[in-house]
């Protein structure tokens, strides 16, 4: 089957919204506070553990637990706020990456793209997957209109925070795209060795759970990635709570 655009005619837009958040810095760091800043912090892992840790990847990619459709509404709703794209094309990009680790497939292989190339290009802005990887998602109505109306949901929020208040804007919307650009683009770096994936604590951190990443490519299908007592991942804490058994 002929590979499929990870963004297809929304991989413009894609960017235009990474540079338009990374703008955003510039009004934060000149009126923003401090508790602003945390704030956002803290929204950003609310976002990064319900829509994308749990739900684009350990929900939608891998499947490694079931749960009740009110969830899959929260992550769809939840990822606009991430500035991921949509989560069919997110799940199939990293469906791909397993396939193809470290190859001219792979998306995230910086051994063969470069690291820099890899980290600034974190969602695969223009990146050919192949259709088998987003065939069942393909076949869900709730993905695929997310996938349809994600970037007018984008534009409705940036309007509708920038008029009730453009701090809200700034912080509740720019600052998570950006928490999550960065945080995601670490992982990609730092969350392999070479060909060989890496557990790091620092992208951990930023990824509430995913930067024990040599144990997700050991066993992608189980949802608990932090594997041993000291392996912070909220996302498995919050698994635990939601899952239907």
């Amino acid at each position: 089957m002929e590979p499929v655009n990870t963004c297809m005619e929304n991989t413009t837009k894609l960017l235009i919204n990474h540079l338009f958040c990374h703008i955003m810095l510039i009004p934060a760091f000149m009126y923003g506070e401090p508790w602003m800043f945390l704030a956002a912090f803290l929204w950003w892992y609310v976002i990064a553990i319900v829509a994308i840790s749990g739900g684009y990847h350990r929900y939608y990619s891998h499947k490694s637990f079931k749960a009740g459709k009110w969830f899959e509404y929260a992550v769809n709703i939840l990822g606009i706020f991430s500035g991921a794209g949509p989560a069919m094309t997110w799940a199939g990009t990293h469906r791909q990456h397993h396939a193809y680790s470290d190859t001219e497939n792979d998306p995230h292989s910086h051994s063969i793209k470069g690291k820099w190339s890899v980290y600034v290009n974190t969602w695969g802005y223009g990146f050919k997957i192949k259709r088998r990887f987003i065939k069942r998602l393909l076949s869900d109505p709730l993905l695929r209109w997310f996938y349809n109306h994600y970037f007018k949901l984008n534009v409705i929020i940036i309007v509708l925070f920038t008029i009730i208040d453009p701090m809200l804007m700034i912080f509740g919307y720019a600052m998570p795209v950006v928490f999550a650009f960065h945080g995601y683009g670490l992982l990609n770096i730092l969350g392999h060795k070479g060909a060989q994936p890496n557990n790091n604590w620092v992208a951990n951190i930023l990824t509430a759970g995913e930067g024990w990443h040599e144990n997700h490519h050991k066993r992608a299908g189980d949802y608990r990635i932090g594997r041993e007592w000291w392996q912070f991942d909220p996302t498995k804490w919050f698994i635990k709570l939601i899952k239907v058994n």
